[in-house]
């Protein structure tokens, strides 16, 4: 398979799939996630919102503005004291907190009040509240008097979401209330408001389509459902990546038979905002489907990789049946010291069912990372499957390569030509295998950089023969260590032999302490001719010296061939 793209930011092993895939996946089998709360005027403003700012705006407006004439109402006069929204864990954010006063038949459609305009983080935020205050009142054949709103002056009227916040987007919310139907009165009680409320300017929806992505007749395990608005607006989602929303604006040409889309917006909580900009600046600026069939009910296109993708109308906005999950929570550790901040790549594995890696992104939080990782359930072979999870650490996410490539016939992103600074895979020990057990909660798995024995050689000691090298302790090192110094390999009749290995051993050495000495004849760390040898010196300036320290494991034979005999190899690499 030839590979179409390669990006150099970390975040691509995640978006590419969602985008250059998603949309060789676009019609991949897609979930989309669409808030009906995003007014078409937020596209109209999109640029209006700083770099990396997230805002949102809250409106009010009456619904019909015919409370005057079918129950003489010459004004409601609602006092706002507090807006609360509530993000899908619970946590409360503050958005306004002074009293605002709002004759709510004064406000209309097209020119309502605004309550709030501030900055918040992105996500998804699964209810509004607006707090009233005890004094709000209405007037009524020219006379004010006091209305009362249950549970609005304590919980607070509420509006129950999902609402998405795109990042570094504006969001539009204009709460609609209908004056007519939500006023009543009571003797004994006077006037209430029992609100009917709903969020307006919303666009209408054209259709939400689902279809399966396909390579040469094999059903790929993506789904994907796409929403389409009749402002030229869609949001998708898939499911091999849930927690990810993509935006977009799109233009359907009957003439020329295309799908164009433009004008991405990724929502992706796990990214930061460098990341997510750097991820943004490697999309392409349009992406253009050919189109075979365009109607109410369906829509076959052709994707990226030139296979016909088949999207038919759905009622609502999740994935089918067949698309479940299985979590657990996945603990990284790094012994040690703190690597707080740092990048770190996860790649899960399945060993039983060929099923393409899953790949995760995280920082490090001083020196643990805890995470929940959705397996899509079509991963798993019957009631579980082994997994095999690697950790990757990049001090400079820079040093991340990614190509896409086909795995069990199905767009797959692989890291390539990449450079990362540790793994949790030791090559000196099996690797740890996981079983996922499909639909148990609580699952739990730990994982952890290997300890480093932070191999020392100070430069200082070139000005002798027996410089000293030392090593931090290994956890259970009972069995002692081998120490092994290769030099630059400078024999011409080992090389005319056929051995022309860059390095070959200058040192050697077994011992229980946690420092050597190299006290050898063959490595001549000055300038000097050995007086006992006679053979001139090996470590000129500007050679290499590789220092490699292995924990013995006590099976008394170390073979660096198949990597048997260690718990644990470390190395170092410098120049004289």
């Amino acid at each position: 398979m030839k590979l179409f793209f390669k990006a150099n930011k970390y975040s691509l092993l995640l978006l590419s799939t969602f985008l250059i895939l998603g949309f060789s996946i676009l019609f991949a089998t897609c979930n989309l996630f669409i808030q009906p709360e995003f007014s078409p005027d937020d596209y109209d403003n999109l640029e209006s919102a700083p770099d990396g700012d997230t805002r949102i705006i809250i409106g009010i407006h009456d619904a019909q503005q015919q409370a005057r004439s079918i129950q003489g109402i010459g004004s409601l006069n609602l006092v706002v004291r507090q807006i609360v929204i509530i993000d899908t864990s619970g946590k409360q954010t503050i958005i306004m907190d002074e009293e605002r006063t709002v004759d709510i038949l004064s406000a209309s459609r097209s020119n309502p009040v605004i309550l709030s305009n501030v900055s918040v983080e992105p996500g998804v935020y699964k209810e509004l509240r607006l707090v009233l205050s005890n004094n709000s009142t209405i007037n009524v054949s020219g006379e004010t008097h006091p209305i009362r709103v249950p549970s609005g002056e304590s919980s607070g009227l509420k509006l129950k979401g999902p609402f998405e916040i795109p990042r570094g987007k504006l969001f539009t919310l204009y709460i609609e209330l209908d004056t007519a139907r939500s006023v009543s009165w009571n003797r004994g009680q006077g006037y209430m408001l029992s609100p009917v409320l709903r969020v307006s300017n919303g666009p209408n929806v054209l259709g939400i389509f689902r279809g399966n992505y396909s390579i040469a007749g094999i059903l790929g395990s993506c789904e994907t459902l796409l929403q389409l608005y009749d402002d030229h607006t869609a949001r998708l989602r898939i499911a091999d990546y849930p927690n990810y929303t993509l935006f977009a604006n799109y233009n359907y040409n009957s003439i020329r038979r295309d799908l164009r889309l433009t004008n991405f917006n990724l929502v992706a909580p796990d990214l930061g905002r460098r990341e997510l900009r750097e991820v943004m600046s490697n999309i392409p600026d349009e992406i253009v489907l050919p189109v075979r069939q365009w109607s109410l009910d369906s829509i076959i296109a052709i994707d990226t990789f030139g296979f016909v993708c088949n999207l038919y109308r759905v009622d609502d906005f999740d994935f089918s049946e067949g698309v479940t999950f299985t979590e657990f929570t996945l603990n990284i550790n790094y012994p040690g010291s703190s690597v707080n901040g740092k990048n770190v790549l996860t790649e899960i594995r399945f060993i039983d069912t060929g099923m393409p890696p899953l790949v995760h992104f995280s920082k490090f939080e001083g020196n643990f990372i805890t995470e929940k990782i959705l397996v899509p359930n079509n991963s798993i072979q019957g009631s579980s499957t082994r997994i095999h999870i690697t950790s990757y650490l990049f001090d400079d996410i820079r040093n991340l390569n990614t190509e896409i490539g086909l795995f069990a016939s199905k767009p797959t992103l692989f890291m390539t030509k990449s450079s990362f600074s540790e793994s949790t895979d030791n090559i000196w020990q099996k690797p740890d295998v996981f079983n996922v057990i499909r639909g148990m909660t609580g699952q739990e798995f730990t994982i952890s950089f290997q300890p480093r024995l932070n191999i020392k050689m100070h430069h200082d000691n070139f000005t002798n023969n027996r410089p000293l090298i030392t090593w931090d302790s290994y956890p259970g090192a009972s069995n002692g260590y081998f120490v092994l110094v290769l030099i630059p390999n400078k024999d011409e009749e080992e090389i005319e032999e056929g051995n022309n290995s860059f390095f070959t051993i200058g040192f050697h050495a077994f011992t229980n302490e946690t420092q050597v000495r190299v006290n050898t004849s063959r490595i001549t760390f000055t300038n000097t001719y050995s007086s006992i040898h006679e053979i001139p010196p090996k470590i000129t300036n500007g050679d290499i010296i590789k220092i490699e320290v292995y924990v013995l494991d006590g099976s008394n034979t170390l073979n660096t061939a198949t990597q048997k005999g260690a718990y644990l190899m470390d190395t170092i690499m410098f120049k004289r």
